[in-house]
C-alpha cells in the first residue's frame, strides 16, 4: 500500500478522533456510533484505491482524503446499525459508496471546468483532465471490483441500476446547461439520479437491508438526497470558496438552473429576462452579469423558500424510519435530516 495513501487515511482518523470543542454536530453524534465501522471503511478504501501506478493513488488520495465528510459511508452504517444488519457486507458497500461518490467528483470536475473541490484545487487542475478522469474510471472499476467480491446477486443488480441513473442524471445535467426552459420537474429529473440515487442505495445498504426495511430505507435515502442536492444549491449562492470549496454562484456561471435560481425568476420577471439573456449568448456568462444574478438571487425570498422545500424533504425522509425500530442509530439517521438542511458548508 501507498505511503501518500496511508497517511491520508491517518490524516483523516485523526480528524475523526480529536475532541470536539463545541457540542457535537449530527454528523459528530452518528460518527460516534459507529467509530470502528468508519476506522475498517477508512481502511477498506485504502486498500481499494491502492495500486501500482502510482499516479492513481495520489490523483485520487488528492480528493479522497481531502477532509471530506464521508456522508454516504456514515448513512450506510447508521442504517446497518438502526435495522440490525451487522453482515460485515455493511462496511464494503460503506467504502463503495464513497468509491463512487469521488468518482463522480473527478468526472464533474472535468466536465464543469471546475477549479476548486472542499477548498483546494481539484485533482484536475493539479494532475490535469486526462489523470483525472482515468483515475475516477479507476475509481469505479475498483468498486465493481469489491461489490462482486460479495458475491451478493442483489447488491450487484441493486449498484447497477444506481450507477446507471447516476450517468442519466449527469448526461442530463449536462444537456440542459445554458438552457432557460429547465423547470422544476426537469430540475428533479436531474437530482434524482445524480445524487439522490446514491444516497438511496447507501441507505438501503445496497438491497440488502431485510426486506421489510429495504423499501422505507431508500426512501429515506432518497429524500435526504433531494434536501442535501437544494441545500448544496442554495449554499452556491449564499457563500464562497471558503465555504462550499467552489466560487460563489459556480451553478450559474456553468449554466445551470437549480431550484434557487428557478424559484427567484419565478417571482421576477425582470432577473428572469436577465437570466434568459445570459443564457443565452455564447458561453462563459459575462461576470458583470453573473455576479448582479448571484446576488439577486442571494438577496431574494427564493433561498428562504428552497431552504424550506429542503426541510420538507427532510420530514419526508424522517416520516420514512417509522418501520425502523427506535433507538440511537435511527435518532442519528433522523438527526442527519436537520443536519443536510441546516448546514453551512
Amino acid at each position: 500500500m501507498s505511503t501518500s495513501m496511508l497517511d491520508g487515511e491517518a490524516r483523516v482518523l485523526a480528524a475523526t478522533a480529536a475532541a470536539p470543542t463545541a457540542p457535537p454536530s449530527a454528523l459528530e453524534t452518528g460518527r460516534r456510533l459507529v467509530t470502528a465501522d468508519l476506522a475498517a471503511v477508512e481502511t477498506k478504501l485504502a486498500e481499494l484505491l491502492d495500486s501500482e501506478v502510482e499516479a492513481i493513488p495520489q490523483v485520487v488520495g488528492h480528493l479522497a482524503f481531502a477532509a471530506g465528510k464521508r456522508f454516504r459511508p456514515l448513512v450506510t452504517l447508521l442504517a446497518a446499525a438502526a435495522v440490525g444488519f451487522e453482515d460485515d457486507a455493511r462496511r464494503t458497500v460503506a467504502a463503495v459508496g464513497e468509491l463512487l461518490h469521488t468518482a463522480t467528483l473527478l468526472h464533474d470536475d472535468v466536465v464543469d471546468g471546475g477549479a476548486f473541490r472542499r477548498g483546494r484545487p481539484a485533482a484536475r487542475v493539479v494532475f490535469g483532465n486526462g489523470l483525472a478522469v482515468l483515475s475516477g474510471d479507476f475509481c469505479l472499476a475498483r468498486a465493481l471490483e469489491a461489490m462482486a467480491a460479495l458475491g451478493r446477486i442483489e447488491a450487484m443488480r441493486t449498484m447497477a441500476h444506481m450507477v446507471a441513473r447516476m450517468a442519466e442524471g449527469e448526461v442530463a445535467q449536462l444537456a440542459l446547461a445554458g438552457r432557460f426552459d429547465v423547470d422544476v420537474a426537469r430540475y428533479y429529473a436531474v437530482i434524482d439520479r445524480k445524487t439522490a440515487a446514491l444516497i438511496g442505495w447507501c441507505s438501503q445498504i445496497a438491497g440488502l437491508a431485510e426486506p421489510r426495511f429495504r423499501g422505507p430505507l431508500e426512501t429515506y435515502g432518497l429524500e435526504l438526497g433531494y434536501a442535501f442536492q437544494i441545500a448544496d444549491d442554495v449554499l452556491d449562492f449564499a457563500s464562497g470558496v471558503g465555504v462550499t470549496g467552489k466560487a460563489r454562484g459556480q451553478d450559474f456561471r456553468d449554466g445551470k438552473m437549480t431550484l434557487p435560481l428557478l424559484l427567484a425568476c419565478r417571482h421576477d420577471a425582470a432577473l428572469a429576462r436577465s437570466v434568459e439573456r445570459a443564457l443565452s449568448g455564447r458561453p462563459p456568462i459575462d461576470e458583470t452579469v453573473a455576479g448582479a444574478v448571484v446576488e439577486a438571487v442571494a438577496s431574494s425570498p427564493a433561498l428562504d423558500r428552497a431552504r424550506a422545500i429542503a426541510a420538507e424533504h427532510a420530514e419526508k425522509a424522517v416520516a420514512a424510519l417509522a418501520v425502523v425500530p427506535p433507538g440511537p442509530a435511527r435518532a442519528a439517521l433522523e438527526d442527519l435530516t436537520d443536519y443536510v438542511v441546516r448546514r453551512q458548508r
